[in-house]
């Protein structure tokens, strides 16, 4: 346990660098770290309503057992193309086909490319747009998952007063391993100054190191857009989660290098042999999903005006019925366009309502382009982790929970929108595995994000309308004294927006959120289901399949901590577990002499450091509001923004 005088002094966020030290990201720019929805604001430049059904669409084919060899059968396409070629009444404008002939054929291209990739990888991207997320439901063998069950089996059959229940669940949500007990707390927590604590002998280490610096002052973020940029106050909290770092062999097998917070590194040593494998299996996954943040929309639309509309052949605006009385024309002869004719006749309300109640909006198709063309595209920048980072390793945070449902409490109501971590943890991406259910209902993952206001605020046209026309002249001679350029600023400021064609395209609103809900996935047995933490995502509700037996569903989460960021982990930071500590201490004269009662007493007499228990409970309770307080303020500013197509 003796370190080296000359051994340089660890240098990492809140510990010899600023806390809140980050880089600039930029999609198509250099690649210093990976994006985070809280620090970079990931909105969207937006997916119409049109693509978030072809999407949906693959991602239930996707679903289908043998999906990849039934999208090559005529049959079966054809089949799907009758489901899915369909008019719905209830889309904007009137309706619109939910897949239309041309939207179809492009679903099937791209479902029979992400095919054969799968026969390579064993998994497939959905939802992918300016994101992507994988999920794949053979890539874990049956045998690793058996032997996730068998492993974790210790951590679940204890007696219930040693039962871990979440707080705020109603005993329906049991943490094994869960990151929030006995973190990082600033100002109490301990990090050695140099070397590394060793995965076999890190007990040894408890109560060692340097406190780390408290960080009382408020840590800022910039949020938002152009439009309203805001602060959100708590991106950097009063806590940090503790990952351990992750090596890799000559082989280039993923091994943990450090102890995993909450999980004994002695007694389930079978366990972390078995996680290790689950980060090897993840890390294909991960590369995917992290390597695509370039636009790769299938439906583009530059810009939007009152031109997308087209009126049926030989339907005209009534003109007649809105003659005044006692006034004589000849319609047929009368070639003066509408506008200027409801304006003459003080009847453009009528043609407005009119237009309104006759127009076909003309719909945008999508194009297909393969893979290999996306990958020409500025910011697609495909990542490695084992080639990139073989020197440096990784650092995983994992956690293990069960969500158990009875016939007394058979109703699961799904989290809250949420992303994973603070700006702390600096987490990169999620991969989350479902290893075992058993009666509970089939339940989904959803994830959304913002549109990016300034994109589609500038997508409409803005045009000057001869009602504008025919009221200028009329403010010229009021405001004859106004310089000719302050005239023509008043001129821009009555220019109108054409947004209504955007509005339906993008089953948007004006004045209406800026939320932008991107789909679901699916959350089935032996799912690995990996993303990008730069969406907003929710477990959505599920109930109990059979309401008069118990149910279950088992997780096991993984969060990757941006390897561009190293943190403080558990190489870090000894085990601040007060009984980890007393069992090494036991061994050790005189106390191994002492009778059980009496060293009981002696442990319990110590105060501070290495944590109890309940002092760990009380600071998880602080981190959860803490983090909560983070969520609310991101869920409170994405919902409350609103579009103003009339602001340029």
């Amino acid at each position: 346990m003796a370190i080296e005088i000359d051994t340089p002094r660890i240098v990492l966020p809140g510990f010899g660098l600023p806390i809140d030290a980050l880089s600039k990201w930029a999609r198509n720019g250099k690649q210093d770290r990976l994006p985070h929805a809280i620090a970079d604001y990931f909105a969207s430049a937006g997916i119409t309503g049109r693509e978030r059904r072809m999407l949906q669409f693959m991602s239930q084919i996707t679903d289908k057992p043998a999906w990849n060899t039934k999208v090559f059968h005529k049959d079966i396409i054809a089949k799907w193309r009758n489901e899915a070629v369909r008019w719905d009444g209830t889309l904007p404008e009137k309706g619109d086909w939910w897949l239309s002939e041309k939207m179809f054929d492009v679903c099937v291209q791209e479902l029979q490319e992400k095919a054969k990739a799968f026969a390579e990888t064993g998994f497939v991207s959905v939802l992918d747009v300016e994101a992507t997320i994988v999920k794949s439901d053979t890539i874990v063998p049956e045998e690793l998952r058996e032997m996730l069950k068998e492993t974790v089996r210790p951590l679940e059959h204890v007696s219930d007063q040693l039962k871990d229940w979440h707080p705020y669940t109603g005993n329906q949500v049991l943490d094994l391993v869960h990151p929030s007990l006995f973190p990082i707390v600033y100002g109490l927590s301990r990090a050695l100054p140099t070397g590394t604590i060793p995965l076999e002998d890190c007990l040894s280490y408890s109560g060692q190191g340097e406190t780390i610096r408290d960080f009382s002052a408020k840590t800022y973020v910039r949020y938002g857009d152009w439009v309203g940029p805001d602060m959100i106050e708590n991106a950097w909290g009063s806590y940090q989660w503790l990952p351990s770092n992750i090596k890799f062999d000559e082989n280039g097998r993923a091994k943990i290098d450090s102890y995993i917070n909450n999980l004994h590194p002695y007694q389930r040593k079978d366990l972390y042999r078995v996680l290790e494998q689950f980060v090897d299996t993840s890390i294909p996954l991960w590369n995917e999903c992290l390597s695509w943040f370039q636009n790769r929309t299938r439906l583009s639309i530059s810009g939007t005006s009152d031109e997308d509309y087209t009126y049926p052949e030989g339907v005209t605006f009534p003109r007649g019925e809105h003659i005044r009385e006692g006034e004589t024309q000849d319609l047929e002869n009368d070639s003066e366009d509408d506008d200027s004719w409801a304006w003459e006749h003080n009847c453009h309300h009528a043609l407005d309502d009119w237009r309104i109640a006759h127009r076909i909006l003309t719909q945008h198709e999508p194009e297909y382009t393969p893979q290999a063309k996306h990958r020409e595209k500025n910011g697609a920048r495909p990542i490695n982790l084992c080639r990139d980072f073989c020197e440096q390793g990784l650092q995983v945070i994992f956690k293990l929970a069960n969500i158990h449902l009875t016939p007394d409490n058979p109703d699961y109501d799904g989290g809250s929108w949420h992303v994973e971590g603070s700006l702390n943890e600096h987490i990169c991406a999620t991969a989350l595995y479902y290893y075992d259910c058993e009666n509970v209902e089939e339940s989904h993952l959803a994830f959304r994000q913002s549109f990016d206001r300034k994109v589609m605020t500038m997508r409409p046209a803005q045009v000057c309308t001869l009602r504008t026309l025919l009221t200028f002249p009329y403010q010229i001679v009021t405001h004859h004294t106004l310089p000719p350029a302050k005239m023509y600023k008043g001129l821009l400021a009555t220019m109108q927006s054409e947004y209504t064609s955007l509005e339906s395209y993008y089953d948007v609103e004006q004045e209406g959120s800026t939320v932008l809900e991107l789909g679901s996935v699916v959350t089935r047995p032996n799912r690995l289901l990996v993303f990008p933490n730069v969406f907003q995502h929710q477990v959505q509700p599920f109930s109990l399949e059979d309401n008069t037996k118990p149910g279950h569903r088992k997780i096991l989460a993984m969060f990757l901590v941006d390897p561009h960021i190293p943190i403080l982990s558990t190489a870090n930071v000894p085990p601040q577990r007060r009984d980890w500590w007393s069992e090494e201490i036991r061994t050790i004269r005189p106390l191994s002499e002492l009778p059980k009662e009496i060293f009981d007493m002696v442990i319990e007499g110590v105060e501070d450091f290495p944590l109890s228990w309940g002092a760990a409970e009380e600071i998880r309770e602080q981190l959860m509001d803490q983090r909560l307080g983070l969520q609310g303020e991101l869920e409170d500013k994405m919902e409350q923004s609103t579009f103003s197509f009339c602001e340029h």
